[in-house]
């Protein structure tokens, strides 16, 4: 769901904005006087786990005690602002990861333009997996691994297209929960739970989307992927065993996708084949087409003919 102050008249903008927060944590919403308001809001709930980016001009938001529900975790990804528990004051600023525990009354002042990522996530599915509360800290570095991985894996989450099969919503909603126990500290054995499940498909798909945006390199190998992201070429190549395929095949079948939506662009028309194959990193024509003819059981010059005539 996405929400906008944008064609909303200012006079309405608190109560609508107030409504619309209410769909990922309660609390009144209050802004500077004589102050345009402007807030763009993307949610997405998760089997229980709910995803908001907020990009918000300057306000107040006063939360009230929540000992049974939710767990908030706040990543700025700019602005900045403070949180204030009942009198424990925290500065915050871009790059810092919050977490709120809503034990007490929260006041969180947005002092400027801020673009915030909120996850709200039961407690019950993440303080039992926590080596001790002590592991609740108020703030954390976004530089930390497991805070970039949860960071990007959200965001791809909201990048998703269309709607998320139910049976995917879960494996997604445990994935951000493993990432959140590895960045808050989980107890041994749910630490290692989360390397395996969570922390490794956040890797996965960081990974990519980093091919997603070299395809166009003849380069692109899997010990450059490693070396970008700091693991073993061996990590690599597991993270792609686990789905049943390899890095090669993945990249390869990636360009082979990335060329058939090119050739049915009509502004492309007039770009042969062999050009719009080395845009998709292909240097070997002929095993392009051989390729290609693999994957779709037809020519690319039959699959532009047939786009064409649509």
């Amino acid at each position: 769901m996405h929400f906008s102050t944008r064609n909303i008249p200012q006079r309405l903008r608190k109560d609508a904005v107030e409504a619309a927060f209410g769909a990922h944590v309660r609390g009144s919403v209050d802004f500077p006087p004589d102050e345009a308001v402007a807030v763009d809001i993307n949610f997405r709930e998760l089997s229980g786990v709910h995803l908001a980016h907020i990009d918000s001009s300057p306000l107040r938001l006063v939360t009230p005690p929540d000992r049974t529900g939710l767990l908030y975790l706040g990543i700025t990804r700019a602005g900045g602002g403070v949180i204030d528990a009942h009198g424990d004051s925290t500065m915050v600023k871009a790059g810092d990861v919050n977490l709120m525990c809503r034990g007490r009354l929260i006041t969180t002042v947005v002092a400027e333009q801020s673009t915030i990522l909120s996850l709200a996530i039961p407690r019950a599915q993440l303080l039992p997996r926590l080596a001790n509360n002590d592991s609740l800290q108020p703030s954390a570095p976004l530089s930390m691994p497991a805070a970039r991985l949860l960071e990007s894996y959200a965001m791809a989450l909201f990048s998703a297209n269309g709607s998320i099969a139910p049976d995917e919503e879960t494996v997604f909603a445990r994935h951000l929960v493993d990432l959140a126990v590895l960045m808050l500290g989980g107890r041994r054995d749910e630490a290692e739970l989360a390397r395996q499940n969570g922390a490794r498909a956040a890797r996965r798909q960081a990974i990519k989307a980093d091919i997603a945006a070299h395809l166009g390199m003849p380069e692109l190998s899997l010990t450059s992927v490693a070396r970008r992201h700091g693991v073993s070429p061996s990590y690599v190549r597991s993270l792609f065993y686990d789905e049943g395929t390899s890095f090669t095949d993945y990249v390869l079948g990636a360009r082979l996708d990335y060329v058939r939506d090119l050739l049915a662009e009509p502004r492309l028309q007039q770009r042969t084949i062999a050009a719009i194959a080395l845009t998709a990193g292909f240097g070997d024509i002929s095993w392009f087409n051989e390729a290609f003819r693999r994957r779709f059981g037809m020519t690319p010059s039959d699959m532009r003919a047939g786009s064409s005539g649509k």
